[in-house]
C-alpha cells in the first residue's frame, strides 16, 4: 500500500510540473521563431509591459510599443540569416528562465540573451541582450 501511495504522489507532483515545462519550452521556441524571422512584431508578443533591452552595451527600459520600434531598426540594420539557441535553464528558486544564443546576419554576429519570468500565469521576457561578436 505503501508503494502504491508513492507512486501516486509521484505521478500527481510530475503531472503539475509538466505544464511549467510546457510554458517554458513555449516561450523559448517563440522567441527563436520570432529572432529567426527578424519579426519585431511577433518578439513583442512575448515581452512584458516593461522591458529592459541592452544593445552593445546601452541599456534602456522600453514600453512594449518602444520596444517594437527599436527592434524594427535593428532587424532592418542586421536581418536575420539564422538564429539558435545554444543553452537555456533556469533559476527555480527565483521562477526565472533564460536562454543563450546567437542571431546571425551580414552584419556578423550578436549574443542574444533572454530571461523570462511569469506575470500573471504567462512567462514573458523582461530583458533582452543583443552583443556584437568581435
Amino acid at each position: 500500500m505503501k508503494t502504491y501511495l508513492k507512486h501516486t504522489v509521484v505521478i500527481l507532483m510530475l503531472s503539475l510540473s509538466l505544464p511549467l515545462l510546457a510554458q517554458e519550452e513555449s516561450i523559448i521556441s517563440k522567441v527563436e521563431g520570432a529572432l529567426k524571422a527578424s519579426s519585431s512584431k511577433e518578439l513583442t508578443k512575448h515581452l512584458h509591459e516593461k522591458v529592459e533591452i541592452k544593445l552593445d552595451g546601452d541599456r534602456k527600459e522600453y514600453s512594449v510599443n518602444q520596444a517594437e520600434i527599436m527592434l524594427k531598426q535593428f532587424f532592418q540594420q542586421y536581418p536575420s540569416k539564422g538564429f539558435e539557441f545554444i543553452h537555456d535553464g533556469n533559476n527555480s528558486s527565483g521562477g526565472i528562465i533564460y536562454a543563450i544564443g546567437t542571431y546571425t546576419s551580414s552584419g556578423g554576429s550578436h549574443r542574444v540573451v533572454i530571461r523570462a519570468k511569469k506575470f500573471k500565469d504567462i512567462y514573458k521576457v523582461y530583458r533582452l541582450e543583443f552583443t556584437k561578436e568581435r
